[in-house]
C-alpha cells in the first residue's frame, strides 16, 4: 500500500506526457487532411470551369471566345385555306344500289358474273329459260309476216279498183295488231334476261344453275361506288353555317393515316326532334373504290373557310397567358415575337398577328433559346423559296 501511494506521482507525469504528444499528433492528421480538402477543392472547380467553358449552352464561348450557334429546324409561314371545324360520325351509302332480282317464274338457264365483279349497264347478269317464250315470239313474228304480205296485196288491188279501201283498212289494223302482239312477245322473252340496270360491282351470287326462281327472288346486289354517300348529323345550334358545297374531311379506321376529301351536297329539312340534330349528306369520290357502303367514317365538316398565315403548333413557346414564336431573319439570328393565335386544327394554328406569310419559326430546338441567338438551320432543304429563306445560303 505504501509503495503504490509513492509511485502515483510519477505515474501522473507519465500520463500527462502521453495525451499531450497524442493531441499533436491528432491535430498534425487534421492539418494534412485540411490541405489536400482545399488542393483537390480547387482542382475540381478549374475543370468544372473548363468544362463549362468547351460546352456548347446558350452564351458559353470557345476557345476563341466566339458564341456557338444552335441547331434548329424551322418551318415557313403560310399563307393556306383555313377554315372552322365540325367533328361528327358518319356511314358510307352507296351512289346507287339495288337488290336484282328476277322477273318472272322459270328455271335459271345461266349466270354471266363472278363476285365482286365490275359490270356496265344493260349487261346480262342471269338468264332464265326462255323456251316457251321465244317460240311464242316466233309465232307471232310469223303472223305479222303474213298480215303485212296480205296488206300489200291488197294495197295492189285497191290501185286497181279491184278492193275497197275500207278492205284495206281493216287489213292495216289486223297487221297492228300483229305487231303489238310481237312487241309484247320480246318483253315476255326480254324478261327472262336479267340485266343490270346500272354499272356497278355485283355482290355475292344468291342463285345456282337450275334454281327455280319466282319474281321478286334476290339474284345478288349491285352496287355503283364510284362515288360514295356520307351521311353524318350536325346539332342544331350550327344549322345558320350548313348549306350546300361545304367541304368536309372524312377518316376511316381501314385507312388509317389518310384522308378523304368530299361536299356538301344536301341538307336535310327537318330536325330530328329527338337528337335536336339535322341530317348532312355529302358525297366522296371513290376512283379506286376503296370505300364500302356500311363503312364508318370520323367527318371533319370545314365551315367559314378563307385565307389565313398558318405555321406548326410545335412552334409556339407559351408565357403566361401570351404565345410566343422564334422567328429567323436572314442573318441567322432568332427573335423571340409574340403573337396572336386564331383558330388552330391538328398540328397547325392560325395566326393573326405578329408573324407573317414566308417568315420562318423555329420549330424545334426552342428550347432554352434567347433572343439574339445565331443559329443554324439544319433542314434547309425543306424551306421553300422566299425572301425570309434566304439564310438557307448561310446555313449549308
Amino acid at each position: 500500500m505504501g509503495s503504490r501511494a509513492h509511485d502515483s506521482p510519477h505515474i501522473r507525469r507519465l500520463d500527462s506526457g502521453m495525451r499531450f504528444k497524442i493531441v499533436i499528433a491528432v491535430l498534425a492528421v487534421l492539418a494534412v487532411a485540411a490541405g489536400g480538402w482545399a488542393y483537390f477543392a480547387k482542382s475540381s472547380s478549374l475543370a468544372a470551369g473548363q468544362q463549362q467553358a468547351s460546352s456548347g449552352r446558350p452564351g458559353a464561348r470557345g476557345p476563341e471566345g466566339a458564341s456557338r450557334t444552335r441547331p434548329v429546324m424551322v418551318a415557313q409561314a403560310q399563307r393556306e385555306t383555313f377554315g372552322d371545324h365540325l367533328e361528327a360520325i358518319g356511314t358510307l351509302f352507296a351512289n346507287e344500289s339495288v337488290t336484282v332480282t328476277a322477273k318472272t317464274q322459270g328455271i335459271i338457264r345461266s349466270i354471266a358474273f363472278d363476285d365482286g365483279q365490275t359490270v356496265r349497264r344493260g349487261e346480262e347478269i342471269a338468264a332464265i329459260d326462255a323456251g316457251e317464250q321465244d317460240a311464242a315470239l316466233n309465232v307471232e313474228l310469223a303472223n305479222l309476216e303474213q298480215h303485212r304480205k296480205e296488206l300489200e296485196r291488197i294495197e295492189a288491188l285497191v290501185k286497181s279498183s279491184y278492193v275497197s279501201e275500207a278492205k284495206r283498212d281493216e287489213q292495216t289494223a289486223l297487221m297492228k295488231k300483229a305487231e303489238a302482239n310481237v312487241a309484247a312477245a320480246r318483253v315476255r322473252s326480254g324478261d327472262r334476261r336479267i340485266l343490270a340496270p346500272f354499272s356497278g360491282i355485283v355482290g355475292t351470287r344468291r342463285i345456282s344453275i337450275g334454281a327455280l326462281v319466282s319474281p321478286g327472288t334476290a339474284v345478288a346486289t349491285l352496287d355503283d361506288i364510284s362515288v360514295v354517300k356520307l351521311d353524318f348529323a350536325i346539332p342544331e345550334t350550327f344549322l345558320a353555317s350548313l348549306r350546300p358545297g361545304l367541304s368536309i374531311e372524312a377518316v376511316a379506321s381501314a385507312y388509317r393515316g389518310e384522308t378523304f376529301k368530299g361536299e356538301v351536297i344536301s341538307v336535310d329539312s327537318r330536325i330530328d326532334p329527338t337528337t335536336r340534330s339535322v341530317n348532312i349528306r355529302a358525297l366522296l369520290k371513290n376512283p379506286e373504290l376503296r370505300l364500302r357502303p356500311g363503312m364508318l367514317m370520323i367527318v371533319d365538316l370545314i365551315k367559314d373557310q378563307r385565307e389565313a398565315v398558318v405555321i406548326p403548333e410545335a412552334a409556339l413557346v407559351p408565357e403566361n397567358d401570351k404565345q410566343y414564336v422564334f422567328v429567323v431573319g436572314a442573318d441567322n439570328v432568332a427573335n423571340r415575337v409574340e403573337i396572336t393565335l386564331g383558330r388552330r386544327r391538328m398540328g397547325f394554328v392560325e395566326v393573326l398577328a405578329g408573324v407573317k406569310e414566308g417568315d420562318l419559326v423555329v420549330k424545334e430546338g426552342a428550347q432554352d433559346l434567347r433572343s439574339g441567338t445565331t443559329v443554324q438551320v439544319v433542314n434547309t432543304a425543306d424551306i421553300k423559296h422566299s425572301p425570309a429563306s434566304e439564310i438557307s445560303a448561310q446555313s449549308g
